[in-house]
């Protein structure tokens, strides 16, 4: 009996001083994702795929990856990134670049935009503002 008692008092003070197990039905914290890799999706028959990693940087901004596979030599492409969600306007260039013989390309940069204020991100007919490829959608 005084063993039960000592244990009883033992888990009282422990209950007490807030070291309780975590209700259930209390809220989540909800953080955001500091790292991310979503597939690119071709637009029509573009037959362009790949996908693309996104990485928030402790101070701000966020370092963004595209690979591209699909993609047809000699031409060259540019990767937007978006608040949109669809790869709709406005957009910001993140990056030009050209696929190697196999028809694979990629570029990365460093943006100025957290990871949570990136909606999707595109490969279009370069340099400029071209055609839609391919969308990945972030958020």
């Amino acid at each position: 009996m005084k063993k039960t008692m000592a244990v009883m008092a033992i888990l009282f003070g422990i209950l007490s001083t807030g070291a309780s197990p975590r209700n259930s039905h209390a809220p989540e914290s909800k953080q955001a994702p500091r790292h991310m890799k979503v597939d690119l999706v071709a637009n029509g028959d573009s037959g362009v795929t790949g996908f693309v990693q996104l990485v928030q940087l402790p101070q701000g901004g966020t370092n963004v990856h595209v690979v591209a596979n699909g993609l047809h030599q000699g031409t060259t492409y540019a990767s937007f990134y978006y608040e949109s969600t669809d790869c709709s306007e406005p957009a910001d260039l993140l990056g030009t670049f050209t696929p190697d013989k196999d028809g694979n390309g990629e570029v990365a940069g460093k943006i100025d935009d957290d990871l949570d204020e990136v909606g999707s991100v595109s490969v279009r007919i370069g340099p400029g503002y071209g055609d839609l490829q391919a969308c990945a959608k972030v958020h």
